[in-house]
Order: C-alpha cells, then sequence, then structure tokens
C-alpha cells in the first residue's frame, strides 16, 4: 500500500498544530504559577541539560517540562519543515513552513530572554509569538489537506470574505489584551474598572457578534468549523468569568491553588482555539482567491503566455 505524501505532509502538520496547542497550556500553566523564573538559567537549567529530580518541585516541574516540550516542538517543526520542502510544490504550503521554523526560533531566544534579562515585557512578546506560531501551524494543517484544492463549498460573498479577517484581527486583539492582564498579574488589580477590563468584555462582545453574523449568513456553511467556533466563544465567556472570580482577589505572593492555576490556563487554551477556528474559516472563505493566486503564479513560473 503507497501512501500520499502529501496526506503524510498533512497528517504531520496537524500533530505539529497539536504539540503547539498543549505548549500554550503548558506556557499557560507557568504564568499562571507564576513560575517563568523558578529556573534561573538558560539554555542550561541550574548548568545541566535535565537537572536530577526537577520533577520533585512544583515550579520547577512546570518550567522545566515547558522548556522540554517546546525543544520537542521545535523539532517537530524542523520535520514538518523538511517534509513541506521534500513533498510539496505548492508556494503558500513552503512560505508557511518557513515562517513557522522563523517563529519557533523566535520563540524559544524570547523565552530564553524573557528568562536572562528579567522582562515581563519579552514574557508578553513571547505569550503572543507563541499564539502566532499556533495559528501558523493551522494554517499550514488547512492548506496541505489533500482536498484543499478539490472540495466543493457553498460559493461565498465578498462581505463575509472580509469579515472573516475582520474576526481574525479581533481575536488576535483581544488575545493581547489577556496577555496583559495575565502577565501584568497583581499590577493590574483590581481589574475591575480598568481599560483592560473593559476593553476585554468589549472586544468578546464583537467577537460574538461577528461570529453570530457569519452563521446566520447565507454562505456560512463553508467549513464545518462555524458551529465549532460558537460553541468555543460559549466555553470562552463562561471560563473567562471563572477566571476572574478565581483571580480578582487571589493572593499573588502565594502558591495558586489548583483551581487559580487551571482556570485561567484553560481560558488562554480556549483562546487559542478560538483563533484557530477563526483563521481556519477565513482561510475555507479565502480559498479560491488562494488557489487562484497560486495557479497564476504557477503560470507566470512556466512562461505561459
Amino acid at each position: 500500500m503507497v501512501t500520499d505524501p502529501r496526506r503524510t505532509v498533512h497528517n504531520t502538520a496537524r500533530i505539529a498544530a497539536a504539540a503547539a496547542f498543549s505548549l500554550i497550556l503548558a506556557g499557560g500553566l507557568v504564568t499562571s504559577r507564576h513560575a517563568g523564573l523558578s529556573v534561573p538559567d538558560w539554555p542550561l537549567a541550574f548548568g545541566q541539560l535535565n537537572p536530577p529530580r526537577w520533577w520533585q518541585i512544583e515550579s520547577v516541574r512546570t518550567e522545566h517540562g515547558h522548556r522540554i516540550l517546546a525543544f520537542l516542538v521545535a523539532l517537530w517543526t524542523a520535520f514538518l519543515g523538511w517534509r513541506v520542502y521534500r513533498f510539496e510544490d505548492r508556494p503558500l504550503a513552503r512560505r508557511l513552513a518557513a515562517a513557522g521554523a522563523v517563529l519557533v526560533l523566535l520563540q524559544a531566544l524570547l523565552g530564553g530572554l524573557r528568562v536572562l534579562r528579567l522582562s515581563i515585557d519579552l514574557a508578553m512578546v513571547h505569550g503572543l509569538v507563541g499564539q502566532m506560531f499556533f495559528a501558523l501551524l493551522i494554517a499550514l494543517a488547512v492548506v496541505t489537506a489533500p482536498d484543499w484544492e478539490t472540495r466543493k463549498q457553498p460559493p461565498t460573498t465578498a462581505r463575509h470574505r472580509w469579515i472573516t479577517i475582520g474576526l481574525v484581527l479581533v481575536v488576535i486583539t483581544q488575545l493581547t489584551m489577556g496577555i496583559f492582564i495575565r502577565h501584568l498579574g497583581a499590577d493590574a488589580r483590581p481589574l475591575a474598572g480598568t481599560w483592560l477590563y473593559y476593553g476585554h468584555i468589549a472586544t468578546a462582545g464583537v467577537v460574538l457578534s461577528i461570529a453570530l453574523d457569519l452563521h446566520r449568513g447565507e454562505d456560512t456553511a463553508a467549513t464545518a468549523s462555524g458551529n465549532l467556533l460558537l460553541a468555543a466563544i460559549a466555553a470562552q465567556i463562561m471560563l473567562g468569568i471563572a477566571a476572574f472570580l478565581v483571580t480578582e482577589h487571589m493572593a499573588y505572593d502565594l502558591e495558586t491553588t489548583m483551581l487559580e492555576a487551571w482556570i485561567p490556563t484553560l481560558h488562554v487554551g480556549c483562546g487559542a482555539a478560538i483563533l484557530g477556528l477563526s483563521l481556519t474559516g477565513c482561510l475555507h472563505a479565502w480559498r479560491e482567491a488562494l488557489i487562484a493566486g497560486r495557479s497564476s503564479t504557477s503560470t507566470l513560473t512556466r512562461g505561459t503566455p
């Protein structure tokens, strides 16, 4: 039985996206447990590649485990890039793979500099780049699907296509404000009444409104992710309320409880899922334009009149 190389590339990209999602959860847990500086050096850990009994201390286990997972994700991303350049001739897939390689290296550097320079600003940039890296891998998984160029779907209007771009941008804006809230920690509390609080709530409302508008449209059945997106937004709103309740008056100088650690972390993970679903819908809405652009590029490359 001969396996289609393109299908294996697609499966490799899906595994990479799943691994990046788990890395976001692991990074979120580092922030929730205030464990970012529990290992004071980088790229080594206490002067070693793998310090003995590192798993026995929760903060060290959280941070060092995050580093190990990040290293494995970087290796898999390199493997994915090799497979794309070996078996894919579509320029978009190749560009995404190259961008993924750049982002994973940048993310590792930002994580290291955050430790060495004790910088909260770099920690926030690190969190945002992690979300962008995950989104990029989602895009690569979408465009390497075996039926990406052949699947039949209802035609989309220009309005629908541009709204999907707007949705992705608003989701990124809300994620950015969420990153500010999490990393500022006690400095942002009490959160109620601050511009971050109102901005985060307002953008959540905009995300929900846009998603409902797309769902009501005549051509919103372009992908099967529409209902899933609405479900993820509903879950995110509930997690956001729960995260606010458990963190608004928590003692940031004490060890976090299980609820204080996991509810905000799941909130971060659900936000990443919403970004991935929004981007998937956007790519499917623009599929014909992306395929047409590839065909035009191929024609110019061959020199066809």
